[in-house]
């Protein structure tokens, strides 16, 4: 019989790993820590407080042994404790958990010889690329040499066990691309295999122009012509700055949407989009789609309220709703205990002249008189706040709410109600879709060891591009004939501290086709940076995406590298099919 152990964050009941008996003790144990963690943000404690490093450690144990880990045979605590008590183990281990277990045996085939023999594949790509480029006898000589003894100690490995099989699929950029991707993912969902992407009209294929695909689909569900069509996404408030993608500071937001043709739309398109990241996740790509932390605070069905709506400065629609929240807040600090008397008092406080400087940017006060005092009631009356999404436009959030007008005494209610379809009603069957989606690929429950932030960067990178100079002399790797001292190096390296974020992940996706750094950051990151003993000092720097890879042609100052690099990273369409830059 097992034990029934109460989660303190949702409520519910789930099935303890250890069974009644002489394990009374450690059940105990396991249920005294879930509810201590679930009071560790009031108790300031910090999240590397909790991670066991015995626990730890003897689960990176459990998953070396690759034939517990392809029959599928881990002890059942191995794979169960890390999904009731995640917060025990570190993201790492975790992370090691989830690609050997989650995919099925072939992807767990594949991420056990990635774990112990990666290293010399990614080193066997770097000298097969040298060795193409070779003229000098003797050096190629020595390639070859390593590149022999590279291919037998992958083979004799007792890790490596062979290649996964991949799928080829050829799509084609335009109006019939997120089609096209549609029918794919529903093909490949269930396929223990690699999926490889190469574009009509264009040569490249590889693992570059794969996570190029998931770029490029991340840029077309940012469209704004497309998310108008079939609005997946609340707008952002650039809207009419000529902008083709939006662009929220927040990041994206669920639109919530009443019942009708449009859901079904914005419903079937989520479940491509949980299939599509859930196949990237497999493979190890990211999908770089701004996404807010709540889009997976709703898919692991953490509960969100008031407090969670936009506010002013999050630069989406409806930031309304959170300065109104925040009026309640700040009313609930002071008002009186008794209905009648907090009734009063409330209608008091809409009277004074000091709300809109307190609660409102300038962007959201009409433009008759933004700089003049005024109260919630004449702010309410002015703008015409009632029941809909916004307040302001939108689905109604009741009957008739388009002829409800918000006052003192219902503002609360309207609130409430707002949360509630905005969180609940309005995008329940957008995050079950997208559930879906992903259980097409692999359990869903796999993603229960992982918190909203963490599953974020998991799925769609990091979101700053952070790197200081031994950061860059870390990972941005000379070769071919190219040292730390080599002049056109250190002239990289200078360029790149000085690089905006915007520059930074153009960078970025020029060297890897991903405008985003991989989960981990920086540190997760490699380029070999190789002379260009071809190319005159007038040439662009080129690079071979597919195995992260920079030529530099013999620049002789940081500020003609900088302007050839800039130049080049504008105009590169793809896997470095060069075009002309808009000017």
């Amino acid at each position: 019989m097992y034990s029934q152990v109460l989660c303190p964050e949702k409520g519910e009941p789930v099935t303890s790993l250890v069974e009644r008996g002489d394990n009374i003790t450690v059940t105990q144990a396991i249920e005294l820590l879930r509810l201590m963690h679930s009071f560790a943000p009031s108790l300031n404690l910090e999240v590397s407080n909790w991670v066991s490093s015995k626990l730890d450690r003897k689960l990176r144990y459990q998953l070396e042994d690759p034939f517990s880990v392809i029959s599928g045979t881990l002890p059942r605590w191995a794979v169960t404790l890390p999904k009731v008590c995640p917060f025990l183990f570190s993201l790492k281990t975790r992370k090691m958990l989830m690609k050997y277990t989650a995919f099925g045996p072939s992807f767990a085939v594949h991420w056990t010889q990635e774990h112990k023999v990666g290293s010399f594949l990614k080193r066997r790509a770097t000298v097969q690329t040298e060795l193409n480029a070779q003229t000098d006898p003797r050096k190629m000589q020595e390639l070859s040499q390593e590149l022999s003894n590279i291919e037998e100690h992958v083979v004799r490995s007792n890790y490596w066990l062979g290649t996964l099989q991949s799928t080829l699929v050829r799509l084609e950029k335009g109006e019939e691309f997120l089609r096209q991707a549609d029918v794919a993912m529903g093909f490949l969902a269930n396929a223990s295999k690699l999926m490889e992407v190469q574009f009509e009209g264009e040569t490249g294929f590889g693992v570059a122009v794969t996570q190029s695909f998931y770029v490029e689909v991340a840029q077309a569900l940012q469209d704004r012509s497309v998310n108008s069509s079939i609005p997946m996404w609340v707008e952002d408030d650039d809207s009419g700055t000529g902008q083709q993608h939006l662009l929220c500071r927040k990041g994206l937001l669920l639109k919530p949407l009443p019942p009708g043709p449009q859901r079904d739309q914005v419903v079937h398109r989520f479940r491509f989009l949980g299939r599509l990241m859930g196949q990237a996740l497999r493979e190890g790509f990211i999908v770089p789609l701004p996404l807010a932390d709540e889009f997976f605070a709703l898919l692991l069905d953490e509960p969100l309220g008031p407090s969670n709506l936009p506010k002013p400065g999050h630069g989406v629609a409806g930031e309304l709703l959170g300065a109104l929240n925040e009026f309640l807040e700040d009313l609930a600090l002071n008002e009186p205990q008794g209905p009648e008397e907090r009734q009063a008092w409330r209608r008091a406080q809409a009277d004074k002249s000091d709300f809109g400087e307190r609660f409102l940017t300038a962007s959201d006060r009409p433009d008759a008189s933004p700089q003049e005092p005024m109260s919630f009631n004449e702010y309410t009356q002015l703008v015409g706040l009632c029941f809909l999404e916004t307040g302001l436009s939108g689905a109604e959030l009741c009957p008739e709410g388009d002829s409800i007008a918000v006052t003192a005494d219902n503002v609360t209610r309207f609130v409430e109600e707002a949360a509630n379809f905005w969180f609940n009603t309005g995008v329940r069957e957008q995050v079950n879709a997208f559930r879906a989606g992903l259980n097409d690929v692999f359990p869903f429950n796999a993603l229960k060891a992982f918190t909203r932030t963490e599953l974020r960067e998991m799925f769609c990178g990091e979101d700053r591009i952070d790197w200081d100079e031994q950061a860059l002399l870390n990972h941005i790797h000379p070769t071919g004939g190219l040292t730390e001292k080599s002049p056109s190096y250190k002239f990289l390296v200078a360029v790149l501290l000085e690089l905006g974020q915007a520059e930074r992940s153009r960078f970025l996706d020029f060297v890897s086709s991903c405008p985003r750094l991989p989960p981990g950051g920086i540190a997760k990151f490699h380029v070999d940076v190789f002379p260009d003993t071809s190319a005159s000092r007038q040439a662009f720097p080129r690079s071979r995406a597919c195995a992260n890879q920079l030529y530099l042609p013999p620049y002789t100052s940081k500020e003609e590298l900088q302007a050839k690099l800039v130049e080049a990273m504008h105009s590169s369409a793809g896997h470095h099919e060069q075009r002309v830059r808009d000017q």
